[in-house]
């Protein structure tokens, strides 16, 4: 008898690594696809060309919030060079290894805290992700780019796309879904050590109210003329500090979902079992990246526009005005 369940455990945990290890390759194989098709085809996902500024389009050069922040000087060189700035190879793939190692101490880290299927389960689902949310915001808005005015925001001209990147996920680079997964990780465990009888909702919720605070020191340095690191589209009807606000309710919607599915791992593990429990929580994450695009177009750009349409608001506030 007892030699019996040792082989049944031996073979389901062999079942669970199996499964992992399926999960790891998958997405390593992503990536390099993904990579690939940036960098040598293009033209597939309508990739910007970050050296010819003049051949931007949904949105073009004269349609993003950073030509608006722009001194003219910087508009010309701008046009004359393109973003030269932190594009080389060398510069960009050093980024990624250090992001890399940077996540590589953020896993080990969980695995001191938690399992080591409940943190392949927290990188591979947080990569995943916002991965896919952020690709398909990015890739929509260079297919609907132009094509229908949004309430008091204008013509939609696009939504924003990463200017930089060496190795990526679809469109979103590799930095920007292992940065999601630090600052995602950060704000759970802080919130689990700060807050230990709290229950889980509002834990999650204080969870995505850090990240958001977090992205609203970060994402205004990151976007600044200085650095370009991503570019945003004009035309969202409410504008934070050069940054459609949508990001910002985004990245609380996200981190507060996210912490909820994960955080009832263990008990979906006791009633599902692990392996089903896995297969069900990265469906989750999988779909979560396409609703959210979708809701977010919906409740944020839409929604928050016919707001301010009805009280008489005819083109995109701006906090702080003249920013």
């Amino acid at each position: 008898m007892n030699k019996s369940v040792s082989k049944s455990a031996k073979a389901v945990g062999i079942t669970e690594k199996m499964a992992i290890s399926i999960a790891y390759v998958l997405l390593v194989l992503v990536i390099l696809f993904s990579t690939w098709l940036h960098h040598i085809h293009p033209e597939v996902l309508r990739v910007p060309d970050v050296m010819n500024v003049s051949a931007w389009q949904n949105p073009t050069f004269e349609e993003t919030l950073i030509y608006k922040q722009m001194t003219p000087a910087q508009r010309d060189k701008i046009r004359a060079e393109g973003v030269t700035d932190g594009v080389d190879l060398y510069t960009v793939f050093s980024n990624d290894i250090f992001m890399m190692l940077l996540g590589l101490l953020c896993f080990f880290h969980m695995t001191r805290h938690y399992s080591a299927w409940l943190a392949s389960c927290f990188f591979i689902g947080s990569f995943v992700f916002t991965g896919l949310e952020e690709s398909v915001w990015i890739i929509g808005g260079r297919i609907l780019g132009g094509t229908f005015s949004v309430p008091a925001g204008g013509l939609f001209t696009g939504t924003y796309w990463f200017a930089k990147g060496g190795f990526w996920f679809f469109e979103t680079p590799i930095t920007a879904c292992i940065g999601w997964f630090i600052f995602a990780h950060t704000c759970v465990f802080a919130v689990g050590k700060l807050f230990p009888n709290l229950s889980l909702l509002p834990r999650a919720s204080i969870g995505g109210l850090i990240a958001m605070g977090l992205d609203l020191w970060t994402d205004p340095v990151q976007t600044a003329p200085e650095l370009m690191n991503w570019i945003w589209a004009s035309g969202d009807a409410l504008i934070i500090l050069g940054i459609p606000f949508y990001n910002f309710f985004g990245w609380f919607l996200m981190i507060f979902l996210f912490h909820i599915a994960w955080d009832n791992l263990p008990r979906m593990e006791e009633k599902w079992g692990r392996n089903r429990t896995t297969s069900i929580f990265f469906i989750f994450c999988i779909c979560g990246g396409f609703f959210m695009a979708a809701f977010l177009l919906i409740v944020s750009i839409l929604g928050i526009g016919s707001l301010l349409s009805l009280l008489g608001v005819t083109e995109a506030v701006h906090f702080p005005s003249g920013w």
